[in-house]
């Protein structure tokens, strides 16, 4: 079976699946038209989308896209969200009307009607400004045309639409992300698949999205790596393919996913700026670290001062100009590379450059840490700050000598490695890793586990 083409049509199949309802495609692209016509109809320029219900977002999506104005998509679909981001809008299109005091609202519902049943994408040129903290914690826009997304779809659908066929695309993550937005929304509508409208958000809520049929899940590290049962899951038959992104998928989890479920994830690595740049599969410890680009993605490893960072350029780059990434990198066999830790890790500290992610991975050597991150913690004097995930035999080691005895033992294996110096001060220890919806994690939150330095 070939990847599919390009399929907008206004047809009875089944679009979108909800609780105890299902939307065709000939009534979505109605209500594409009707809230296009409402948009239209109002001198607001700039308008927010924050709909829970993926169905309201994709038509929502679609019509302000299509209607010349500017799209705002905040982090998260609600009134502080949109504060918080500092973007400026007139309007705020949303199906919790009441959630958004003090904005001019449309309600998606309301301006359901009977409009046309001809299927427009919007221009090439419409503008998305998507908001992305990243690794800092501060709101940042990242300004997208709508020909950048059309063009990641359809990337998507020549690497694994093949291997997706007719599967109902059942996401663990928010679809306001452009990781969301591309995967959960664009691309079933865009060649012709299904979607379920709600997030799912326990194991057991994919386990009955196989109703429906075959299923692809949409997930993210921080879900995958928090399933204990993997009998709670679809059977492995009804499932196409299991997709996560938003971080690295730890090494236990990928191969659990792979050995005893029996599939193996399709990790896929970007950024809100580049789009999607490479995927990786688990195929056993050996090339566990290798990256594989994206078809029509170029990446290249240049020298820099602070080591040598990846460059990306592809049709998901601004006018398909070279772009550095935030990631250091070692170019590896048939084009792959490796990520060597994040640039913005290496950190000048009592006047010496060194990388938190090479200490990091140092620290992942002891058997009590299961995973960690570390930090710099401003003050009258800087210090370091570790926050750790114990294992087991950490738990174990918690339980019987404290957490002073824990941290004499990892500050004396640290310092096998580094000067005294250099070995961190502080620690905390956490069941998990503070994180967004995404499961990224935010230096503010983990600064605030320090609370303020003195």
């Amino acid at each position: 079976m070939n990847a599919r083409v390009l399929d907008l049509g206004a047809d009875h199949r089944v679009l979108a699946l909800g609780e105890g309802a299902a939307l065709d495609r000939a009534a979505f692209w109605r209500r594409v038209a009707a809230l296009s016509a409402a948009v239209a109809a109002r001198p607001a320029r700039r308008w927010a989308l924050a709909c829970e219900d993926s169905s309201w977002f994709a038509a929502g999506l679609l019509a302000l896209a299509g209607s010349g104005r500017t799209l705002v998509l905040p982090q998260a679909p609600q009134a502080g969200s949109l504060g918080a981001a500092g973007a400026e809008v007139d309007a705020v299109l949303t199906d919790r009307p009441g959630d958004f005091p003090g904005f001019e609202v449309l309600a998606a519902e309301q301006a359901a009607g009977t409009g046309s049943l001809l299927p427009r994408l919007p221009d090439d040129a419409a503008r998305i400004e998507f908001y992305t903290s990243g690794s800092t914690g501060t709101p940042k826009c990242v300004p997208k045309a709508f020909a950048q997304l059309r063009l990641e779809v359809e990337a998507l659908e020549r690497e694994w639409g093949r291997q997706l066929g007719d599967a109902v695309m059942a996401g663990t993550v928010p679809h306001y992300h452009l990781y969301g937005v591309l995967f959960r929304i664009l691309w079933p509508v865009l060649f012709g698949r299904a979607f379920l409208t709600s997030m799912c958000l326990q194991p057991a809520a994919l386990r009955a999205a196989v109703v429906h049929g075959d299923c692809a899940i949409v997930s993210s590290p921080a879900f995958l790596g928090r399933i204990a049962d993997y009998g709670d899951l679809p059977p492995p038959g009804k499932v196409r393919a299991v997709f996560s992104s938003g971080a690295p998928l730890a090494d236990e989890p990928a191969r659990r996913l792979e050995q005893e479920w029996g599939h193996a994830a399709i990790e896929v690595y970007g950024s809100t700026e580049t789009g999607g740049i490479a995927w990786r599969a688990w195929s056993g410890p050996q090339d566990r670290a290798l990256w594989r680009p994206i078809r029509g993605v170029e990446t290249e490893v240049r020298a820099e001062a602070a080591g040598p960072r990846l460059w990306v350029k592809s049709g998901c780059t601004w006018e398909g100009e070279w772009v550095p990434t935030g990631d250091h990198a070692r170019p590896g066999d048939d084009g792959r590379f490796e990520l060597r830790g994040r640039a913005d890790a290496v950190v000048k500290f009592e006047d010496k450059r060194i990388s938190l992610d090479e200490m990091r991975s140092r620290l992942l050597g002891h058997a009590w840490v299961s995973d960690a991150r570390l930090l710099l913690l401003p003050g009258a004097r800087t210090l370091i700050g570790a926050v750790v995930i114990p294992s087991a035999a950490g738990y174990a080691a918690l339980a019987a000598s404290g957490k002073a005895a824990v941290s004499r033992e990892l500050r004396a294996w640290m310092r096998k490695s580094y000067e005294a110096l250099l070995v961190p001060r502080k620690w905390r220890y956490l069941d998990a890793l503070p994180g967004n919806d995404m499961g990224k994690v935010a230096l503010a939150g983990l600064q605030r586990l320090f609370g303020p330095q003195p």
